[in-house]
């Protein structure tokens, strides 16, 4: 998920009415189960009521289809309905593709992960730094694309090798040292992204359309064009909703950059990529099981395999996000229930919601009640406040939670393990990249509780006294 870009809210009056609709009667829908859809639909019903969610679902079992639906509409200007087979940008989800495009080129012995990337692409500013540690977001580049606006004059078409070139003119040493600390990285991936074009001889979306969309069925998924007026088609349009009317909250123009995002995808190719991990059709063996590790920092494991997926702890469950502005896309595949779960959304869900409507569905294809979608009341904090979250907080099955402040930015470590930075996503929710964890506080300054959400963890930590 790249972390940066924000979260809110969203939908429409069209996708209110669909919530009301019998299952079969929904935007290209697909229920094999009816208990099953009616748990999925009455998740879903109140988030399309409070104008949250517009996008599409699937989940499939052992390979199958057995829920698809669409919500709402994909462009609101052209009338066009969002489906399960409607591409829609998932943002850092491309992540998982470069993951493994690089380890099919180790399998192959075209390419050793710890040549430095500078011997690959020229351009690189950095001499140090390997290719496992792009792939470990531990590379010191500039961690967000914010950092070249300075750099390119508005409306100007930004690539990788430009991008690279501004950072060696501006900054021609790492932020750290390379290998030392986890900085969620999104320059970092589209350098792999060109570690792939150049080891393989072809450009990053031949050669994943090549090794993995093709091979997998994955039509209606493609690599955008970097200027949106160039789009062949209706586009699918990111919105949000304010004032009581649809306001355009889109994906940013002018990105010729791959490797960490700017792959498109439709819900249900979004599905097969999720059962194939399952099934283990992605890469050979060897390559699978090497992937399947955690990264390694500083001698200490990452929470990001590999290959680019949060996992639970015996590593059967993995999943990935991405978000870009009022983009939200979602997979999460089960090895051991052979169940996927795929959903993409372009009307900026709010952040509380986003983890809650992800939990959800995992638990309605399980055959397991839903929890309540409905956030509880949290402590709400502006930029001079949030720094009041500081502190030491002990949650059972988490261990020690400590937040601390530097300036303006927020870090979390638990126990001795990695650091990571943490976002504010909205007036009452935090976000950790590298974790995938959501957070949100309740009690006030004099007893404060941090409320941890993420897809294996669901606690609440009390903060120890001041």
């Amino acid at each position: 998920m790249v972390a940066a870009r924000a979260l809110t809210v969203a939908l429409t009056g069209a996708a209110l009415a669909l919530a009301g609709c019998a299952v079969g009667r929904g935007n290209g829908a697909t229920a094999h189960d009816p208990a099953l859809a009616g748990r999925v639909d009455a998740l879903v019903a109140p988030l399309v009521a409070a104008n949250a969610f517009s996008g599409a679902i699937v989940l499939e079992r052992s390979g199958k289809m057995v829920y698809a639906r669409g919500f709402g509409l994909a462009n609101r200007t052209a009338g066009v309905a969002f489906t399960p087979e409607t591409p829609s940008d998932g943002g850092s989800i491309a992540k998982t593709f470069t993951a493994a495009a690089l380890w099919a080129l180790v399998h192959e012995g075209r390419l050793a992960l710890d040549t430095p990337v500078e011997q690959l692409v020229p351009e690189f500013p950095h001499r140090r730094t390997t290719v496992r540690q792009l792939l470990a977001h531990s590379n010191g580049l500039p961690p967000y694309y914010e950092f070249f606006d300075p750099h390119f004059a508005v409306g100007a078409v930004r690539t990788t090798p430009e991008m690279l070139r501004v950072v060696a003119g501006v900054s021609p040493d790492p932020r750290f040292e390379p290998g030392t600390r986890f900085e969620y990285s999104n320059l970092g991936y589209d350098a792999a992204g060109l570690v792939i074009e150049r080891v393989s001889g072809q450009g990053y979306e031949a050669f994943v359309r090549e090794r993995f969309l093709a091979p997998l069925g994955m039509s209606a998924s493609f690599a955008r064009p970097a200027r949106l007026a160039d789009w062949r088609g209706v586009r699918t349009q990111g919105y949000r909703f304010r004032d009581g009317a649809w306001r355009d909250f889109d994906a940013f123009d002018g990105e010729a950059f791959l490797g960490a995002s700017n792959l498109y995808f439709s819900t249900r190719d979004l599905a097969r990529w999720g059962s194939a991990q399952i099934e283990r059709r992605v890469l050979p063996a060897p390559a699978l099981a090497a992937g399947q590790r955690p990264s390694t920092i500083a001698g200490q494991p990452s929470p990001i395999s590999a290959l680019s997926w949060y996992c639970d702890p015996h590593a059967s469950r993995c999943h990935y996000t991405g978000s870009v502005n009022a983009f939200h896309a979602f997979v999460h595949w089960d090895r051991a229930r052979a169940e996927t779960i795929a959903f993409v959304s372009n009307s900026t869900l709010p952040p509380w919601q986003t983890i809650a409507l992800q939990h959800g569905l995992v638990d309605a294809l399980a055959g397991r009640a839903p929890k309540s979608a409905a956030p509880p009341a949290f402590d709400r904090f502006d930029r001079r406040s949030r720094a009041s979250i500081s502190g030491r907080y002990v949650a059972e099955g988490v261990g020690s939670v400590r937040v601390s402040t530097d300036g303006d930015t927020l870090r979390l470590r638990v126990d001795a393990g990695l650091e990571f930075e943490l976002f504010q996503v909205s007036r009452d929710a935090f976000y950790v990249p590298g974790r995938d964890w959501w957070l949100a506080f309740s009690g006030g300054q004099a007893a404060r509780r941090m409320h941890l959400r993420s897809m294996y963890v669901d606690a609440v930590a009390q903060r120890e006294a001041l």
